[in-house]
């Protein structure tokens, strides 16, 4: 059979009918698990899928499991049971159920063998292209690759430059690098800069330069698109170290240039060849970012040859200290720092994506200043990689030089180094400059490699860190969850970077441009544009009711409530925010979060046309990414989302944000998409696929997973169609909801059924129909999926009707307590317990007092309400048969605590939530504990103070300025004092009895609830014993409310008693 259990709102549960038992007696075979490779960093376990390519960071405990599971295939026969861990015997359902959720989570996207790069790619367009435009420099630095100074002369002629331009820009080049040399010393340098700017429209231009010319050119480069210039500064340590290795006075020529470009918002870059006299300064470089407003760091690692071919090699245990401790202070300070970005791009992209060497020759050439093509910047000059004069046309060298092709069939699998590394394919394998240069072959010889393997496995861990260590087997993190690129033209396939140049992706850019132009015009890629009905949008102007894209209507399905605070998570044009607006009404605030300037723009418009049609305003837009969101901590009652999670370039932290935003309590309500196995890298890494929410679609149980540890509660999917089919892979909408749960406490609980039991997520196995004590959120008595119990046992989280005439009041323990022939006769008929007797409705209280014929006896009585039915019952009916059992309880009873025996009377099916009723219960209550604890009170006594509290009418706390419960208490004071008018003391402490419970009562402004008033009517009651009688009346029995979900006015926390 197939299918999903989709959860309950007291969080995930499991079928232990169909699901566990049955896997108690299946093997499991491990065989599939034995591709995975465990390394470590800072004792925290990672494992890598290579071949696969994908990882994971699980807990301790999920780390102990795959331990176990991969070293079977050292031992005879690869099966094993789930549950392999516990002790023969062992029936630990809970671990067998955590141990089978968490392996199923390790599924990887299915790949072909895999033969190379040259089998998957095809040359389709060639991205970036470098010019050396000059070997003449105005430094002489000892590091240099080209051994420049003021003394060398070659210079790319500038016909030569334009014609390579326009030949690249054919090909498909948007991105071009000026290097050198010096750039900035070139003749016909701003030439070169307009010609690249403002002939090509859509165009980069990345220049690589020493900053000491800068502030001679500033004024020129202001007159350019900025958005599209970028520098690269080059600068290595502080004055001293600097100087050294670039010449006397150039640490202050390029600071001076650095400080000229504050302010001019051109996007600069700091870049330090770290070398072995200073590397110790790689902090140092962040400071300076911090000084000059730069906009990223960026880590040159040095080339072994040139000037620098006699430098020792830094050592790479220290190289890796000092990079970590710049990104600490980088990350303080909101900079980044390229090599960490750039290698994060690749660690944080789609599973099996195989990263594949260098794009140098697929997607990037250089153009020497000798005319020659060359793969790499890096390259220049060495005769072995010419490709070809650039004169013979650029295009048939980049597709037909031999020396090119050879490059592109070389593949990372067949580097005799790297080629068995488990994170080849992420790291993406040598850099073939480095190699290269240190060992004169393309592949095999690149030192920085185990420096690149322990900052992956490092960023791994890091990521982790935002899910709590779990006690049970738990992913913390997995390859996907986070995205900092995706290859937009959906190869399974990519290709790495020269490590001299920065980072220009931008994920957020892709969803933003897709769904901006679907706000503009009709998107027919996105499957689901939402319509709502047209009741729901009457306050909005038509013009504002417009493209809506979703897979489902949380807004509808989430049931808002008055004064509720609601986020809505990519709210695009608004109109969702303005339908909540509605149902949140004037006490509540709604609040819009998108990332688009545009969209936001869009959502403003109609503000203060719906704020006139509904007669207030409580909707606010705020620009925002879902990773940080712009709101305080514990906020928001609920937030909603509609096919936006599925877009967050990190999904773990999106839950975390809004488990942040939320109140204890608070809940969330949000419809996506999701499949049910990993999607293919072919549709993950497609731009548009992943803007039409297909590409960054969960897997179902990997989505259930991530809200549990982002730390969600009561998780359940309400609904799932089928949404869309790809490749042959299937994508289905979800709508699901899930709460941040209150603190905990212990009830007694028991599952009623249908399945043989329920697991709940801390691991505790509920049987079918046997009573339990069970840890839960407070709220979660809400979930009816488990009956909660009273002190009485009778269940109190659902609002039922007892329609048993049979049914015994309920019987006191002592030698007292009435006999079951004594109480057989005292029959109840079926009554609601709230609201109206006859049919349940709510009760209209009436301005004016008006003569009404009681539903039940049929007299006339002067009635103050009625139901919305029109039925009246009066008083004496409304109490007729409980009144029989208020009186035998009391006088048969042996309790001493005043709460307790009002708890009993209280459970009895034919008692009501509110009413009369609590008027005659209070006076006998402390009577018969007043005599219980050995006051001098007989039957009689009790049944007077009984009677003479039911003559005290319903709603007299709200018509007579008093409440039934005080007057009660007076009554049973009066009784206890044998008060007559006559007897002066006994009559005025009877009237500060009552006069100090109304005292105590009103200092709640709420709605009447009878239990809080009577609970705190007997505290009051418990306290003035002390003074006024002769023995002290207890009240110290259980007053945790468990009514909330069946009394509408309930103020909830405000309230002393409810359960937190």
């Amino acid at each position: 059979m197939n299918g999903f259990w989709p959860g309950s709102v007291n969080n995930y549960f499991l079928n232990l009918d169909t699901c566990t038992i049955t896997m108690g007696v299946q093997t499991l075979d491990t065989a599939q698990y034995h591709s995975w490779i465990r390394l470590e960093q800072d004792n925290t376990a990672v494992y890598i899928n290579p071949e696969s390519v994908d990882w994971i960071v699980p807990s301790t405990a999920g780390d102990r499991l795959l331990q176990k599971l991969i070293s079977s295939k050292n031992q005879d026969g690869r099966k094993q049971y789930p549950g392999a861990s516990l002790a023969p015997g062992d029936t630990d359902f809970s671990a067998i159920v955590r141990e089978s959720q968490f392996l199923s989570l390790l599924k990887s996207p299915d790949t072909a063998d895999y033969k190379g790069r040259a089998h998957a790619l095809t040359l389709k367009s060639l991205k970036e292209f470098w010019l050396h435009i000059t070997d003449k420099c105005n430094l002489a630095c000892r590091h240099c690759l080209f051994s420049c100074s003021s003394k060398t002369s070659r210079t790319m002629d500038f016909d030569m430059i334009t014609a390579t331009v326009f030949q690249a820009y054919g090909l498909g080049t948007r991105i071009f690098y000026l290097t050198g040399g010096e750039p900035l010393v070139h003749p016909d340098f701003q030439k070169i800069c307009r010609l690249i700017l403002n002939e090509y429209p859509d165009t980069l231009l990345v220049i690589l330069t020493n900053g000491i010319l800068i502030p001679a050119h500033l004024a020129f480069f202001k007159t350019l698109p900025c958005e599209r210039l970028f520098l690269q500064v080059s600068l290595d340590g502080l004055e001293e170290t600097n100087d050294r290795l670039r010449g006397t006075g150039a640490f202050g020529k390029t600071t001076a240039g650095l400080a000229s470009l504050k302010g001019s918002n051109i996007i600069t870059t700091l870049s330090m060849v770290v070398h072995p006299d200073n590397f110790h300064q790689m902090t140092k470089m962040v400071e300076l970012g911090v000084e000059f407003s730069i906009n990223a760091i960026h880590y040159m690692w040095l080339l072994t040859t040139g000037r620098a071919s006699a430098q020792p090699a830094v050592p790479m245990a220290e190289l890796f200290n000092y990079l970590i401790e710049a990104h600490d202070m980088a990350a303080a300070h909101d900079l980044s720092i390229d090599n960490i970005t750039n290698l994060a791009a690749r660690v944080f992209s789609t599973p099996g994506t195989k990263y594949d060497l260098g794009n140098a020759g697929w997607e990037s050439l250089a153009l020497g200043p000798d005319g020659m093509i060359y793969p790499t910047p890096a390259l220049i000059d060495r005769q072995e990689t010419v490709c070809g004069h650039v004169s013979h046309g650029l295009e048939t060298i980049w597709r037909n030089s031999d020396v090119l092709g050879t490059l592109r069939s070389l593949s990372v699998k067949d580097d005799p180094v790297y080629g068995d590394n488990p994170l080849k394919y992420i790291v993406g394998g040598p850099d073939i400059d480095h190699s290269f240069h240190n060992g004169g072959s393309y592949l095999g010889h690149d030192p920085y490699l185990p420096l690149h393997s322990r900052l992956a496995v490092w960023l791994m861990v890091q990521s982790a860190q935002v899910t709590k260590e779990a006690p049970w087997p738990q992913i913390r993190r997995k390859m996907g969850e986070k995205l900092l690129h995706c290859e937009k033209e959906g190869e399974v396939v990519a290709l790495t970077h020269s490590n001299c140049v920065l980072t220009l992706a931008d994920t957020h850019g892709v969803v933003g441009q897709f769904y901006s132009a679907a706000a503009q015009q009709e998107n027919t890629d996105i499957t689901n544009p939402v319509c709502y009905p047209d009741a729901e949008m009457s306050h909005i102007p038509k013009s504002a009711r417009i493209r809506s894209y979703g897979c489902g209507s949380p807004v509808l399905d989430a049931g808002i409530a008055l004064g509720d605070t609601v986020v809505d998570l990519g709210c695009g044009a608004g109109v969702e925010c303005y339908i909540a607006a509605r149902k949140t009404g004037p006490s509540g605030q709604v609040i819009g979060i998108d990332m688009l300037d545009h969209m936001l723009a869009l959502a403003r418009k109609p503000l203060a046309d719906v704020a006139q049609n509904l007669g207030y305003g409580n909707v606010s837009f705020k620009k925002g990414f879902l990773e940080q969101l712009p709101l305080a901590d514990n906020t928001v009652d609920l937030v909603i989302s509609n096919c936006v999670i599925n877009l967050s370039l990190d999904k773990r932290q999106t839950f975390a944000e809004i488990f942040r935003i939320l109140v204890p309590g608070g809940r969330i309500f949000i419809s996506d998409v999701v499949t049910d196995d990993p999607c293919p890298p072919e549709i993950q890494n497609d731009a548009v696929l992943r803007g039409a929410c297909l590409s960054g679609a969960l897997v179902q149980p990997q989505l259930m997973s991530i809200l549990e540890s982002a730390g969600f509660s009561r998780i359940r999917v309400v609904k799932r169609f089928f949404y869309k089919e790809v490749l042959n892979h299937r994508f289905y909408a979800v709508t699901y909801t899930a709460f941040r749960p209150k603190p905990a406490e212990k009830n007694m609980v028991f599952y009623p059924g249908p399945h043989a039991a329920v697991m709940t997520d801390d691991g505790q196995v509920l049987l079918r129909g046997q009573s339990s004590e069970s840890t839960r959120p407070s709220d979660a008595r809400e979930d009816t999926t488990i009956f909660e119990l009273d002190h009485m046992g009778s269940v109190s989280n659902i609002d039922a009707v007892n329609a048993c005439s049979c049914e015994l009041p309920p019987s006191p323990v002592g030698e007292n307590a009435a006999t079951l022939s004594q109480t057989a006769s005292l029959k109840t008929d079926t009554k609601f317990q709230q609201d109206c007797m006859l049919c349940g409705q709510p009760l209209v209280y009436l301005e004016e007092q008006r003569e009404e014929n009681c539903i039940f006896c049929g007299n006339q009585f002067p009635a103050n309400a009625v139901c919305e039915q029109g039925h009246f019952v009066c008083d004496h009916c409304h109490g007729k048969e409980i009144v029989d059992v208020v009186k035998h309880i009391c006088t048969h009873t042996d309790a001493t605590d005043m709460i307790d025996l009002i708890n009993q009377l209280r459970s009895h099916p034919s008692f009501p939530l509110h009413g009369p009723e609590h008027h005659f219960a209070v006076p006998g209550v402390i009577t018969a504990v007043f005599r219980n604890l050995g006051g001098d009170i007989t039957d009689s006594d009790i049944i007077t103070a009984i009677d003479r509290g039911r003559a005290v009418p319903g709603g007299v706390c709200a018509f007579w300025g008093t409440c039934g419960a005080a007057v009660g208490a007076g009554i049973a004071f009066g009784v206890i004092l044998k008060s007559t008018p006559l007897k002066p003391k006994a009559r005025q402490i009877v009237q500060q009895v009552s006069e100090a419970v109304i005292h105590d009562l009103n200092g709640i402004e709420a709605a009447r609830c009878c239990q809080r008033e009577v609970w705190t009517t007997l505290k009051t009651v418990a306290r003035l014993s002390e003074a006024y009688l002769p023995l002290v009346l207890r009240a110290h029995g259980e007053a945790k409310c468990r009514q909330q979900g069946k009394n509408r006015e309930c103020i909830r926390e405000t309230c002393p008693y409810f359960k937190v």
